[in-house]
């Protein structure tokens, strides 16, 4: 490896004419672990041979070379001591013809190893091994979840050869679980599982720890059957018939997969290989298989037997679609295979002489940071009844552009693949989660630049809450977004409906929520929930949505048609923060925004005038205000809408 190491320093320092593109968003984080470790990730062109990771430590004078990766943006670092500051940065080297060129680095990014809180300890030990075989399991993760309030990922160790650990923990009370490491899990592994024998949180044996103890856990688990792969056919035309060579389809793990994965686990779901690009769409996560159709249309993917996936097709000249002609990817139909299955069938919609229209943006999270998503636009209503949706995903870095699409208003949704929250395009830029609160986008001549902010997602806890999403014809809802959202305005956690109905919200804590229930063309319910301490799943939250019929809208329109008052970004706060509202379309009015302290008191007051219709942003200064949750108040005549937030010093 050394040698390898100093051949490619060496082929590297050649290139010193041409130049290559630096990585950029890199990204740093220290997971709670009883190992200490940085988990490092980057976007960057494609066309990249490999990376160079560098290190220094405490400052950033003195970067060392510390490893090469190939071709996937990510690095873990082991070799990292608790609690010490470390600053990354990344180059990349490309090969210029017979060259190897190396990048200028990334920007450097610090980050301080996570560490045990000091206090008394108390040791768990014990091993992981295959409950048939009894062979060991090398590099299964155990998780430590203290009682009673447990932090969503817990504290995590992995086995040595052996299948052994030990693990140095604050005394306490845990729930411990052992799991395959994520990418065996995918290629078959083993069945996770709670200490003892359990499949579930809720029927785990709690393990307390006492000062200077140590306490034996060990854990048998249960192989998978042999991951086996399943050839599924098709066809791709356009909607006369015609077969159509050289489309592009894709199998893919569900989003709703994607972002239970990460609200569970403590990596980014469907990265390394099953990260890919889909030609005609963007960058892509999770995808199982990847293809293109023959000279008759016809196409032959693998996907592993028993899994969930998504069939995509896509074609330059043509609106994407998923599987049964479905628009609107997130109420796609989720397939599973037992064996070889042919039909999985696809008629794609040609683009007009007329669809003439492009648009273009990028979706970023509250820090500026760049968010990989699959952007939704959703033709708003007009005569003629409802239009199909249209999709695409963004590249690497968050950045989308869509060409020859029909000129007309749109709600633009951006879905982020895991760790973050659905959200609307704004006039604003600020979140949006319903759309409701969204803004209209008008694609007609020029092109529009759409910058959308999605809210992280901050599971707390262990808690799953499940559903069902129905109509008032009592018929399933797919791809509707249930969101728990905290007192202070924050998202815990989201799920999706399926093609059932169904959905379920993963890594909630105690204590109250609220239930937002949200799908375009439909009007948006929401449920008050407190949690009880404890308690790991929450059954039969559901849901019945009423279709809503706003008043239509022109295609040049871009004037909000109901007043409404957003949630603050960033929240919680300190010490400024922003406040995002609309006027409604169909008059000037007194506006007056106000914030009050949680006793009623007015402590602000940031509008109070007559506005045109329009949508604003108004920043609010806490300096000099303590710490806690205030009321925001929005009055235009008649209209009044109330939000919290909190300010956290």
């Amino acid at each position: 490896m050394n040698r390898i190491l100093g051949i490619l320093i060496a082929l590297t320092t050649l290139a010193t004419v041409v130049t290559a593109q630096a990585p950029t968003n890199l990204n740093a984080q220290s997971p709670p672990s009883l190992q200490p470790r940085v988990m490092l990730s980057w976007t960057a062109p494609p066309g990249v041979s490999f990376f160079k990771i560098y290190r220094s430590s405490p400052d950033s004078t003195a970067f060392q070379l510390i490893g090469i990766s190939s071709f996937a943006q990510q690095f873990q670092d082991d070799s990292v001591k608790a609690g010490v500051l470390y600053y990354y940065s990344v180059s990349a080297v490309t090969l210029k013809g017979a060259v190897l060129v190396e990048s200028p680095h990334s920007a450097a990014v610090a980050v301080r190893v996570y560490s045990l809180s000091p206090g008394p300890k108390g040791i768990i030990a014990g091993r992981v091994i295959d409950s048939v075989s009894g062979t060991p399991i090398q590099r299964a993760v155990v998780r430590f979840y203290m009682l009673p309030s447990p932090t969503s990922r817990g504290v995590e160790i992995a086995t040595d050869p052996t299948g052994g650990y030990t693990a140095v923990v604050d005394t306490g009370t845990y729930l411990i679980r052992a799991e395959e490491a994520p990418a065996a899990t995918i290629q078959g592994g083993h069945q996770p599982q709670w200490f003892d024998h359990a499949a579930e949180a809720g029927g785990a044996k709690p393990v307390t720890v006492k000062a200077a103890d140590t306490v034996h856990v060990s854990f048998a688990l249960l192989p998978n059957s042999a991951q086996l792969s399943a050839n599924v056919s098709g066809i791709v035309t356009d909607e006369q018939g015609t077969p159509l060579p050289g489309a592009f389809v894709a199998f893919v793990r569900p989003i709703q997969e994607l972002v239970a994965s990460g609200a569970t686990t403590s990596l980014t779901p469907g990265t390394g290989a099953e990260a890919r690009v889909i030609p005609g769409l963007g960058y892509a996560r999770g995808v199982y298989w990847l293809g293109p159709t023959s000279a008759t249309g016809r196409f032959t993917g693998q996907v592993p037997v028993n899994r969930p996936f998504v069939a995509l097709a896509t074609m330059n000249g043509y609106y994407p679609e998923a599987f049964n002609n479905v628009s609107d990817p997130t109420q796609a139909t989720v397939l599973a295979v037992r064996g070889d299955t042919s039909g999985i069938d696809f008629s794609l919609r040609k683009k007009t002489a007329t669809d003439t229209g492009s648009i273009q943006g990028g979706v970023q999270n509250g820090d500026g940071g760049n968010v990989p998503s699959r952007i939704i636009l959703f033709p708003r209503p007009k005569e003629g009844g409802e239009r199909p949706a249209i999709f695409t995903d963004t590249d690497t870095a968050g950045v989308f552009l869509l060409n020859d699409i029909e000129s007309t208003s749109y709600a633009v949704l951006a879905v982020p693949f895991s760790d973050y929250a659905p959200s609307f395009a704004t006039a604003s830029g600020a979140p949006a989660i319903s759309w409701l609160t969204a803004d209209s986008i008008t694609v007609n001549g020029t092109i529009p630049h759409v910058s959308i902010t999605v809210p992280s997602l901050h599971n707390t806890g262990l808690t799953r809450i499940n559903g069902r999403v129905l109509s008032v014809a009592n018929t399933p809802l797919p791809g509707v977004r249930v969101l728990a959202q905290a007192l202070n305005g924050s998202i815990l956690g989201y799920g999706l409906s399926d093609p059932t109905g169904n959905y379920s919200i993963e890594a909630l804590g105690n204590g109250p929520v609220t239930l937002l229930a949200d799908r375009f063309r439909f009007n948006q319910v929401q449920a008050p929930l407190t949690i009880p301490a404890n308690t790991f799943a929450v059954n039969n939250m559901d849901f019945t949505l009423t279709t809503s019929n706003p008043t239509s809208v022109a295609a040049v329109s871009i004037l909000p048609q109901r007043c409404a008052l957003s949630q603050n970004y960033p929240n919680p706060f300190n010490p400024s923060t922003r406040i995002g509202y609309r006027v409604s379309g169909l008059g000037s009015g007194w506006v007056k925004l106000s914030v009050y302290d949680i006793l009623g008191r007015e402590v602000a007051v940031l509008v109070n005038g007559e506005k045109q219709p329009g949508a604003y942003e108004v920043s609010f200064d806490g300096t000099g205000l303590a710490s806690g949750v205030y009321i925001y108040r929005l009055s235009v005549g008649t209209f009044t809408q109330t939000h919290t937030m909190t300010l956290v010093r």
